[in-house]
């Protein structure tokens, strides 16, 4: 049973996670260094997305109930506790009576636009930026449902391939976070990603019987290269967002969630603590900011540095599965109960 929940890939959210809080809390020298970490716990997010979807939805195509299933249970997976910490940190912002309503309306829509306050088009809760395409992944993968199943997943890929050529037209190929109008922003590689994930769920549908043993080992094996690369590489922090540079770390986040996939192992206590941090790892992602906020105010961060970091990454996981716990999972389970009604 536990193999069919594929508690590795769990596990593989919740280092993805933490790698994301690492990224805003390193302190010093390697801070340059590590915040490029947070980009590959996102890469990682995304790739894991695009093989989760397909693999949920593979029986959904070419159903006009499974289109609207699909609506359904996404937004109740990404919106409710999404507003709810966007109200949250609305509440607490010192700038909040600079937001103006539109603002407010488009970041918890999710719809990008630019704000002259933050000098970009995140929403105001900044991680948010990263649902901004997860939605359009979703629109796009909903539209595919439509068709049977091997024409509608071509069509999902080619759109998704087509919109980061016309990218390479409109603007430089970078990857980097200067978009400013909707169309750069859409069109950027990083939606590649899904791609890559949706190719991992066709060969783990098609190599059933392929196993690749001592995931975790593998896997942190590659988080070891992956540190020494990116502390060790003589390349700024917008140099690694830039292809051919940025392939490295799809290439490390790919065989990461490739032996998360495949990878078996006899469960036990670590696994299950993993894959529960796992579960935890969107309600980590959103909330880790006030965790942070919280102990710089209490002097942590300028006091002891390296507590900081550590502080943040076991406050960020405690308090974001306390959340998943008692919020996000309540919220969930209510939704889906709302769906089998109205099926």
């Amino acid at each position: 049973m536990r193999e069919k929940k594929l508690f590795h890939l769990q596990a593989l959210r919740g280092l993805a996670a933490s790698l994301v809080v690492l990224s805003h809390s390193v302190q010093g020298r390697y801070a340059d260094k590590l915040w490029v970490s947070g980009y590959f716990g996102v890469a990682t997010f995304f790739i894991i997305s695009g093989f989760i979807i397909f693999k949920t939805s593979r029986q959904s195509f070419g159903s006009g109930f499974g289109f609207r299933q699909f609506i359904g249970k996404r937004l109740i997976r990404i919106f409710p506790i999404y507003w709810l910490a966007t109200a949250l940190f609305v509440v607490l912002s010192p700038h909040r009576g600079e937001y103006s309503a539109r603002d407010i309306i488009d970041s918890l829509a999710l719809i990008p636009h630019y704000m002259a306050l933050t000098d970009g088009m995140n929403p105001l809760l900044g991680q948010g930026w990263t649902l901004h395409y997860e939605v359009l992944f979703y629109a796009i993968f909903a539209l595919g449902l439509l068709c049977r199943r091997r024409p509608g997943v071509l069509a999902i890929c080619a759109i998704l391939i087509g919109l980061v050529l016309i990218g390479m037209v409109i603007r430089p190929q970078s990857d980097s976070h200067g978009a400013l109008t909707l169309a750069q922003y859409w069109t950027r590689p990083i939606i590649l990603l899904f791609v890559l994930g949706i190719g991992l769920g066709v060969l783990e549908q098609r190599a059933k019987k392929l196993v690749v043993p001592y995931p975790f080992a593998l896997i942190s094996g590659l988080l070891v290269v992956w540190f020494a690369y990116s502390i060790g590489s003589p390349l700024s922090e917008a140099q690694h967002y830039e292809f051919p540079d940025l392939a490295v770390i799809w290439g490390l986040c790919l065989l990461c969630v490739f032996v998360a996939i495949f990878g078996r192992s006899r469960p036990g206590r670590f696994e299950s603590v993993a894959e529960a941090f796992g579960d935890a790892s969107y309600s980590v992602y959103l909330f880790h900011p006030f965790v942070l906020s919280f102990l710089k105010r209490i002097g942590v961060e300028a006091t002891y540095p390296t507590l900081y970091v550590v502080a943040s990454l076991v406050g960020a996981n405690l308090f974001g599965l306390v959340i998943y716990r008692l919020v996000e999972t309540p919220i969930l389970r209510k939704g889906r109960s709302m769906l089998e009604r109205v099926a």
